[in-house]
């Protein structure tokens, strides 16, 4: 992406509402003028970015080449938190100290709190619904020792539209609006206290909740604490609520947190167990010290003890203290019927060799295929540090309960497939989610692309890493190409909040996971890997958005590629490569392939003769760029009888049309 083109709106939309050979990658630049010829290909054309990055690139905060500017700024926040879960009423009571470092060059009179329990109130869910809890409840509220009270709607739109010198926070809805007493000056910090508490939801509560099952209750806890909004240098405020589909934009921070419950009760979590030997019982850590060395699953605490893994705490009650660094978030996972099972993943290390991450898994027995939970979170560790970048933390927890498939730092929810194969896909998907968005950490919520799909791509290679013999790439490119093209698709970038039915999921998931892989054999793999990694590098613990991932990439392969991001990103239409003619020749085989689609890319033409041989022809993407070419005709020398010819047979490309793709005698 060269040529910037400004696009205003397109943001403002946005903020407001996961074999044969590699041909030759030849990618030339776009021709000239060819994105003004609507004849030969209106879908080419130069990638629009709006005017918000525009400012940030001449600000030096962002990079025309897709890295960091040397002026990037981002703000800061350490959380302090205790809190309290009562297992019978379900009721959750937390306090909280927010440190804010405003690292903005501007001052800040206003921020902003997502209140994502609100959901769960009658507003969003009804009144009768299992799932209005009445939200969270906020008790105290103060900025740097001044006592904050709530603002009704009303109070807050007057005090904007008059001016006055209001202060205190919207207690109503899942983005607070937080009136301060004095700005936060460009380059100081903030403290904020604040007090809460709510009932959690149960089991169907999006991302979140309880269940009884299998013979004991388990509780999934995210979206639990309030938590000050992003501000950044494209976009400024965050301004977008919680609306239960899209997900998440947040701030980088270090977070310390005290959760006390009943002993018995285990806890996995974000971060690392800073008193193991004041929670956890002397065989548990006998065993966890076994686990920290082994290479295959050791039971740290096995079925006939659950409940008795932890000490007996004071007044029956234990106090878990947890420490994260370098996180965007913090959630956790408990029960008093939990197995633990753990294993040491071996990834690579900084400057060679490789280093140790725990991988622990949590479930009830019973749960199918979670004895081989652990190791699936192994393989999809090491997995992913060896094909991408390392992983950052130092443990994983995988714990089983109502919640089919989430992530956050360093620990993932997962349900209860009946499938192993199904088992091990969320694990992996999950878990990959580590990489995009908990250490690429990017806006979720306006472009879930950059995480569902890079990680359903990464998902997808790690399955068939582990299961040889099952295509994971089908089912995505298929669910794709059912509602490409249709009126039900919807472009890439567009807001996931704008996006609804079918096209949610194609959108956010397998149309980028398969156009990525489409990416990879246009590229070559280390060009394409060598991509992904620079970026992930570039961006670790940072806020990248959409073009800088496609700059980035660019970058790295030294080439224009806005011929795949417009049409593919841009526009919902599709691709289709047609064998229109097909002659035997004395010496091999003349091919003729059209192109009746509108999107372009490269034609992978593979010849299979009488005696088994194989021959490869690629037609490369220049060869299709010039836009009044849309028929190549290609001569293949082989050897024997010709017994088939067909474009793409691995099916890396979503050709719309798969009936025009191949050619056998007497056809």
């Amino acid at each position: 992406m060269q040529t910037i083109v400004s696009r205003t709106a397109l943001l403002a939309v946005l903020v407001m509402g996961a074999c044969a050979p590699v041909s030759e990658p030849i990618i030339a630049p776009l021709p000239q003028g060819a994105a003004l010829d609507t004849a030969g290909r209106p879908f080419v054309r130069t990638v629009e970015v709006p005017e918000e990055y525009q400012r940030a690139l001449q600000a030096g905060t962002r990079s025309a080449n897709g890295a960091p500017g040397q002026r990037y700024w981002q703000q800061r926040v350490r959380y302090s938190i205790q809190a309290e879960l009562n297992p019978e009423s379900r009721r959750l009571t937390g306090r909280e100290r927010i440190v804010y470092h405003n690292r903005s060059p501007v001052a800040l009179a206003e921020v902003r709190f997502n209140l994502y329990q609100n959901l769960f109130t009658e507003g969003f869910t009804g009144a009768r619904s299992p799932f209005n809890t009445g939200g969270i409840q906020l008790t105290s509220f103060s900025f740097n020792g001044d006592t904050l009270g709530p603002l009704t709607q009303s109070q807050y739109e007057a005090n904007q539209r008059e001016q006055r010198a209001s202060v205190g926070y919207l207690a109503g809805g899942t983005l607070s609006r937080v009136l301060l007493p004095r700005p936060i000056a460009a380059g100081d910090s903030a403290i904020f206290d604040i007090a809460w508490n709510f009932v959690v939801p149960p089991m169907g509560a999006p991302r979140t909740g309880w269940e009884d099952a299998l013979g004991g209750r388990v509780f999934q806890i995210a979206q639990w604490y309030p938590q000050i909004a992003v501000f950044d240098d494209v976009a400024g405020q965050d301004v977008t609520p919680y609306r239960s589909e899209g997900e998440f934009y947040l701030e980088y921070g270090d977070f310390d947190v005290a959760l006390t419950l009943p002993a018995g009760y285990l806890i996995g979590a974000t971060g690392e167990l800073q008193n193991p030997q004041e929670v956890l019982s002397a065989d548990v850590r006998r065993q966890l010290e076994v686990a920290a060395r082994s290479d295959s699953t050791v039971t740290v605490l096995r079925r006939n003890q659950l409940g008795q893994g932890t000490a007996p705490g004071t007044n029956g009650r234990v106090t878990w203290r947890f420490a994260a660094r370098d996180v965007r978030d913090f959630a956790w996972a408990t029960s008093n019927r939990y197995q633990w099972d753990a294993l040491r993943a071996q990834i690579p290390a900084p400057g060679g060799g490789t280093r140790d991450v725990m991988v622990h898994s949590l479930y009830r027995p019973g749960a199918p295929h979670w004895e081989g939970s652990a190791r699936f979170g192994e393989h999809s560790m090491e997995f992913f540090s060896r094909e991408m970048v390392p992983y950052a933390y130092p443990q994983i927890t995988i714990s089983e309960g109502p919640v089919y498939g989430m992530e956050y730092p360093m620990l993932v929810f997962i349900g209860r497939p009946e499938e192993r194969l199904g088992l091990y896909e969320v694990i992996s998907h999950e878990v990959g989610h580590e990489w995009f968005p908990m250490m690429v950490g990017q806006d979720e919520a306006a472009f879930a692309w950059m995480d569902e799909g890079f990680t359903t791509f990464n998902e997808n290679r790690a399955t068939r890493d582990f299961f040889p013999n099952h295509d994971p790439f089908e089912g995505p490119r298929e669910s794709y190409l059912q509602i490409a093209g249709d009126k039900g698709e919807a472009p890439l970038m567009r807001h996931i909040d704008l996006v609804f039915g079918p096209a949610f999921g194609v959108s956010a998931y397998s149309k980028p996971g398969t156009l990525l892989r489409s990416l990879q054999r246009t590229l070559g793999d280390s060009v394409f890997f060598a991509g992904m990694r620079q970026y992930s590098r570039d961006w670790q613990f940072k806020h990248p958005y959409p073009w800088d991932f496609f700059n980035t990439m660019e970058r790295v392969a030294g080439r224009d590629l806005d011929w795949f991001w417009y049409p593919f990103w841009y526009r919902t239409v599709t691709l289709d490569h047609a064998l229109s003619d097909v002659r035997p020749t004395p010496n091999g085989v003349q091919v003729t392939v059209r192109d009746v689609g509108q999107a372009p890319a490269p034609a992978e033409i593979v010849v299979t003769t009488s005696g088994g041989q194989t021959v490869t022809h690629t037609i490369t993407i220049d060869q299709w760029l010039n836009p009044s070419t849309r028929v190549q005709t290609v001569t293949i020398p082989v050897s024997g009888t010709v017994t088939r010819v067909e474009i793409d047979p691995l099916r890396y490309f979503p050709d719309a049309n798969r009936r025009n793709n191949a050619w056998t005698p007497g056809r």
